[in-house]
This record gives C-alpha cells, sequence and structure tokens, in this order.
C-alpha cells in the first residue's frame, strides 16, 4: 500500500510540474532599429528584446524574451524604443502546452498609435525621439489598421455596395432570358494567394447557380493554406510555413460569365486566420461542362476571433469549375 501511494504521488507531482515546463513562449526579433523592444502580457511588463537575430534562437538564449505563462488566453503588446507598438500579430496568444511557443517580432511591423489607448505602456517611460511617418505614405500596406486608417476602407465599402447595386439590377433585368450555361450545380479545385496574409490556399469548390443569363450563386471551399511566417504567428511551430485546414463561404450575383462576390472565413482554433472579402470574377466556359474561373478583389482579414480588421487584404486566384 505505501508503495502504491508512493507511485500515486510522484505521478501527480510528474502531472503538476509539466504545464509549467510547457507553456513556454520565447519572444524574439529580427529588427535591429527597434531593440530593445519591452514586452507586455495582460498589461503587466515582463522584459525585453534586446538582441536582433538572423535566425530563430533557442529558448532562454541571451537577447530574446522567454517567459513561462498559463495556458489561457493572453493579451500580448509590444512596444520598440521610438514607442511604436507592433502590429504584426493578432494581440493575443493561447500558449500551445506540447511545444515551445516562439513569436517572431519582425521587422517592419512596429507603428506609431494614440497613446492614450496604451497607457499601461507608457507609465514611467519616455521613448527615444524620433520622425516615423504616420500612418499613409510611405508605409506598407500591411501596416495599416483598417479601424483607425479608415479611408481606404470606406472606399472598398462604397465600391462593394456600387458593384453589388449594377449586378444586382443586371441579375434582376436578365433573370429570365435562357441560356444554356446556366442554371447549374459545380464541384472543381481552386488557388488563391492572400499577399496580406502570406497565405496560399488551394481548395475544393462547390457552387450553385441560380437563374438565367442573370442569377444568383451560393459558393463555399475547403481545403489547405499554406501559410508563409508561419512560425511568427500564435499555435506556431518551428519552421518557415505550414498547411493549415481552410475554409469560406460566400454567395453572389451574377450576369453572363461575371460575378461579384461576397466570402466570409471565420477563426476557429484549428484554422485561426479569419477574412471578409469582396471578390469580381470571371468565368470563361471552355465547354458546356467545364469553366476556368479568374478572380480578384479586395477586403480585410486578420488573426483569431477579433482579429477581422487587423489589415487590408487583395486576394487573388484561378479555379475550375465541372458541372455536376
Amino acid at each position: 500500500m505505501k508503495k502504491l501511494s508512493l507511485i500515486s504521488l510522484l505521478f501527480a507531482a510528474a502531472l503538476c510540474g509539466l504545464p509549467a515546463a510547457a507553456q513556454s513562449i520565447c519572444f524574439w526579433t529580427n529588427d535591429a532599429d527597434a531593440v530593445p523592444i519591452r514586452i507586455y502580457i495582460d498589461h503587466e511588463y515582463f522584459g525585453d528584446v534586446t538582441v536582433a537575430f538572423e535566425e530563430q534562437p533557442l529558448i532562454d538564449t541571451e537577447g530574446c524574451l522567454s517567459v513561462d505563462t498559463t495556458p489561457d488566453r493572453h493579451e500580448l503588446t509590444a512596444v520598440d524604443k521610438y514607442g511604436r507598438v507592433y502590429k504584426g500579430w493578432p494581440g493575443w496568444i493561447r500558449p500551445r502546452t506540447d511545444k515551445v511557443n516562439y513569436l517572431k517580432l519582425s521587422a517592419g511591423q512596429f507603428r506609431t498609435v494614440d497613446r492614450e489607448d496604451y497607457d499601461w505602456v507608457f507609465v514611467d517611460w519616455i521613448p527615444v525621439y524620433v520622425d516615423i511617418p504616420v500612418a499613409g505614405y510611405g508605409v506598407p500596406i500591411e501596416n495599416l489598421d483598417p479601424l483607425v486608417d479608415s479611408d481606404l476602407l470606406i472606399g472598398m465599402g462604397v465600391a462593394a455596395v456600387g458593384a453589388t447595386a449594377a449586378l444586382g439590377v443586371a441579375a434582376a433585368r436578365n433573370w429570365g432570358i435562357p441560356d444554356n450555361r446556366f442554371p447549374y450545380v459545380a464541384l472543381g479545385l481552386g488557388t488563391e494567394i492572400l499577399p496580406v496574409l502570406r497565405e496560399w490556399r488551394n481548395v475544393i469548390q462547390f457552387r450553385t447557380r441560380f437563374g438565367n443569363l442573370g442569377g444568383v450563386s451560393l459558393m463555399a471551399d475547403a481545403g489547405l493554406a499554406t501559410v508563409f511566417d508561419y512560425y511568427s504567428r500564435p499555435y506556431a511551430s518551428v519552421g518557415d510555413a505550414a498547411n493549415i485546414f481552410t475554409f469560406s463561404v460566400g454567395a453572389g450575383l451574377d450576369y453572363g460569365g461575371f460575378g461579384f462576390s461576397i466570402h466570409y472565413k471565420p477563426a476557429i482554433r484549428e484554422s485561426f486566420d479569419t477574412f471578409l472579402k469582396a471578390r469580381l470574377a470571371y468565368d470563361w466556359w471552355v465547354s458546356r461542362d467545364t469553366a476556368i474561373n479568374f478572380h480578384a478583389g479586395f477586403g480585410v482579414g486578420g488573426f483569431g476571433e477579433e482579429g477581422l480588421f487587423d489589415y487590408y487584404e487583395f486576394p487573388f486566384g484561378v479555379g475550375l469549375l465541372f458541372k455536376l
């Protein structure tokens, strides 16, 4: 009995010791101009990243910041020496419990902010003054925050409303005009690039179209997305790319081979990116039952349930459709 109790005690102690070792986060950067970088977790200052590395360092390497935390959701904030806040991540993490969570602070991802929104960051600290250009001229599109830099977002909204109105009128006026290509139910393959989110989506797509020369379409797709710079994101493992599950649903208006549609992907645990995009497409029917689809569009996207408006996005792609 004593031997059994001792074994049980050792087993319980081992289980209790696993989480602390497993939920480790290593913050590092390749931005030599930004260091030192202050790291805040749940609005609490944890330390600095002081060295820029060309390649991902090992955890506890001098110059990076290694911390242990719980597996719960934690808010993240990083501020460089100029007082700019890091915008290259969704701003939160639920640490993986089976490996070290490496978070890369990529060069060029810091931007100026309204200090009133980050009052805990600047307490008793005065950043180095430098003439940093504000978001706009000379700032990459992926560094712009649609909720703050809203001019482009408003323009996108106006364009989407205009395209919807134009295709809506065309679809209604031509609904009853016969066209032997429509209606249909189709399956196919699609490939698409999301340049700002750095994703290459390869999917099986489903589409059903109602009407005739003018029509309405319902769409869905599912497949794998190759994510570049994957290791700089939450849930990442070591490596430059990874494949994650991806999907989206959409609906649109059509006139002949032209269509304008809206597509949405929510964030889920296995596929934590999210986007909302408007897409202008053209279907080239090479035969009565086979079409090549070309499309391009615009929208917003990001990471996590609250990350839909993290970045602007400009997707483009091509696909094949086969009538069933």
